[in-house]
């Protein structure tokens, strides 16, 4: 496309321009102590209600989405920005750390957005107290627009151009792609391309033999090894680590391994409920997932409230799985009275 054409293409959309902005307000790998899958099924349920209490975390009573830069716009281009900021004892948002972007100018509108937030203090006992390690994502997106599954990246070493073509040129035979990925694998240096190569792989594995999930298990393992040497808070690190969470249940519920399934998607879930840093499509697989997994496991609480969840984001994403209510009934007919 012609790029003044595309430049006032652009510039058309501005009045259809959707900002994505969205927070998650969870300090990741900070999870309070007594956080479970649903706080219904904990048995100590009302005694940590009582401690919520006396500990209650910052409210937001002040946002403002953050201005679209023009560069980026003129170029049609989309991105997402990680930051993690201090809360005050009054409010305010200081030490604003970016900690994964899509470019220079994303970064510097998402601090300035962010920069004028206020709260209301995390309190402890009634005491208003600092609170560090807050994260959000700051979401640029264009109407009608897909970022796709690789958006560049400022703090993250790879080639998403290489990647693009490889993909592109795999062959259709699922062997020879097979065959193809074991022969970059074994000269390939970079971790997050290793990640995606063996990601590749899983997919190869299944269209040469669906039953064959011990092989997808192991290429999912190597790609969630080489993702875990990675920055965490990167966006396209956390897409396919997503991605990798959401097929590796999959195969372990396959395998009839639920427990390991269980014990794999609870710290994940756990995390992606509280921010928006995951996909929703992927949100509501793994959801489902766990809650076959935990009826699996004898857990018909969780899965009740597993199930009951799911539906809910499947009305949000407008899927509607009439078997999911079946399934939350029987979990309830299992439920300790």
């Amino acid at each position: 496309m012609d790029e003044n054409i595309r430049v006032r293409t652009i510039k058309k959309q501005i009045q259809r321009l959707v900002l994505g902005f969205f927070w998650g307000m969870l300090a990741l790998g900070n999870l309070n102590a007594h956080e479970t899958m649903f706080e219904q099924c904990h048995e100590g349920h009302p005694l940590h209600r009582n401690e919520d209490t006396n500990n209650r975390p910052p409210v937001a009573i002040f946002t403002q989405p953050p201005i679209y830069p023009k560069r980026e716009l003129n170029r049609g281009r989309e991105g997402a920005v990680i930051v993690e900021y201090t809360i005050t004892k009054d409010g305010e948002v200081k030490d604003i750390k970016v900690l994964s972007s899509t470019s220079t100018a994303f970064s510097v509108a998402a601090k300035q957005a962010v920069k004028k937030f206020k709260y209301e203090p995390r309190k402890i006992d009634g005491n208003p107290v600092e609170d560090e390690g807050w994260k959000h994502k700051v979401s640029f997106k264009l109407d009608g627009e897909d970022s796709g599954i690789f958006m560049d990246s400022e703090t993250l070493d790879f080639n998403p151009a290489e990647l693009t073509k490889i993909i592109n040129k795999l062959s259709r035979n699922p062997q020879k792609a097979l065959t193809k990925l074991k022969a970059l694998l074994e000269e390939e240096k970079n971790e997050f391309h290793i990640a995606i190569l063996n990601f590749l792989m899983t997919h190869q594995y299944f269209e040469i033999d669906p039953a064959a999930s011990q092989e997808q298990l192991q290429s999912l393992e190597r790609s969630m090894l080489a993702l875990e040497k990675l920055d965490q808070n990167e966006i396209n690190v956390i897409n396919l680590k997503s991605m990798v969470t959401n097929r590796m249940s999959h195969s372990l519920l396959d395998e009839k391994k639920n427990k390991e399934a269980k014990m794999l998607l609870e710290p994940f879930l756990l995390s992606a409920w509280s921010n928006n840093f995951v996909r929703p499509s992927f949100i509501y697989n793994m959801t489902i997932n766990y809650a076959i997994a935990a009826y699996n496991t004898a857990d018909y609480c969780s899965a009740f409230y597993g199930f009951e969840r799911a539906i809910k984001q499947g009305k949000a994403l407008s899927i509607n799985n009439p078997n999911l209510e079946g399934h939350k009934e029987a979990a309830r007919k299992n439920m300790s009275p």
